[in-house]
């Protein structure tokens, strides 16, 4: 019941948002119809689009600014929209193809629009990606870059199947079972994507769950060093007493040295020049300054917000487990 107070709250807010999407469509379609002999109606479309659109802009800005982690996020709507301004044509000539009047033609107008998608979306996906609030915007980014990589799959498939559709119109048989094993191949890459985000999740919460733990024994290590330095500080000469401490701050680094290569694996790609990583170089970089200044600090409990932040990852991670992965 709460959640559905919340809906029509933020539905009665901000209703006039509908305008951007709306007049966005509005003016795709007018401009659509302007070769045609539906000119004038086209014009009046495109016009009346650019205006819904406009009436929207403040709406859709106070989203953003109303909570913190919407602000940047600015440049992901800009890529939906923009992808599904490369899609037109493909979604067009998909509709075209389902009522059986698919043409030759259309498929290879197509065929760059998707090879276009297939090249450029992951880049651009990495480009986007908001860059403030990294661990509580953890999950939309796992989020995002499964479903980015899925498209841009599907993309290159689907270009593949229109180039075929296009040189072998005319041979229909092979035609049909050579998409239909393209479809597989879908399936599976897109089983291989979110497979390797829930084992990369997997490994992740395994070596934060054991940084946290290693941190919990090194502080309790420095208890004991403070208690037995209170003890013997009249004793002279001093003995050695931090040799467990040591050993617990170098159990303690090399478990953030695995946990380290974990962040800097990408999600949806064995190929890092195109994949996106689980956290972005300038984060890592931080947490690790910040890790490693609680270990080697001599007071104990002196890693509040570096905890907060693992246990963020923790919670980013704990819905996408997967032992079997």
């Amino acid at each position: 019941m709460a959640f559905l107070q919340q809906v029509i709250g933020h539905v009665r807010d901000y209703w006039k948002a509908i305008g951007v999407p709306l007049g966005y469509l509005a003016s795709l379609s007018g401009d659509s119809l302007s070769d045609s002999s539906h000119r004038d109606l086209g014009a009046i479309l495109f016009c009346g689009g650019l205006i819904l659109m406009a009436c929207g802009m403040p709406t859709v800005r106070r989203f953003m600014e109303d909570e913190p982690l919407r602000r940047g996020s600015e440049n992901v709507v800009l890529l939906g929209v923009f992808l599904f301004a490369v899609a037109t044509t493909p979604i067009y000539t998909a509709i075209k193809a389902v009522w059986g009047a698919g043409q030759p033609d259309d498929y290879r107008g197509s065929v760059a629009s998707l090879f276009l998608i297939y090249i450029l979306l992951p880049w651009a996906a990495r480009w986007v990606e908001p860059k403030g609030f990294p661990f509580q915007r953890l999950p939309s980014r796992i989020r995002r870059a499964t479903v980015f990589r899925t498209v841009a799959n599907g993309a290159g498939i689907f270009a593949i199947a229109a180039f075929l559709n296009a040189r072998f119109f005319a041979y229909p048989g092979p035609l049909i079972s050579t998409v239909l094993t393209l479809m597989v191949a879908m399936a599976a890459v897109t089983h291989k994507t979110y497979a390797r985000a829930r084992k990369l999740c997997t490994q992740v919460h395994i070596d934060v769950q054991s940084l946290l733990r290693a941190m919990d024994d090194l502080d309790d290590a420095k208890r004991r060093d403070e208690v037995a330095r209170r003890r013997l500080i009249h004793c002279w000469p001093r003995p050695h007493m931090n040799r467990e401490t040591d050993d617990k701050r170098a159990t303690a680094r090399d478990i953030w040295a695995a946990l380290k290569l974990d962040f800097c694996t990408t999600i949806d790609s064995g190929y890092r020049f195109s994949g996106m990583p689980f956290l972005a170089d300038g984060a890592v970089v931080d947490l690790e300054d910040r890790v490693l200044a609680a270990i080697d600090t001599a007071a104990p409990d002196g890693a509040g917000q570096v905890r907060d932040d693992l246990h963020a990852i923790l919670g980013a991670c704990a819905t996408r487990i997967d032992v079997l992965a």
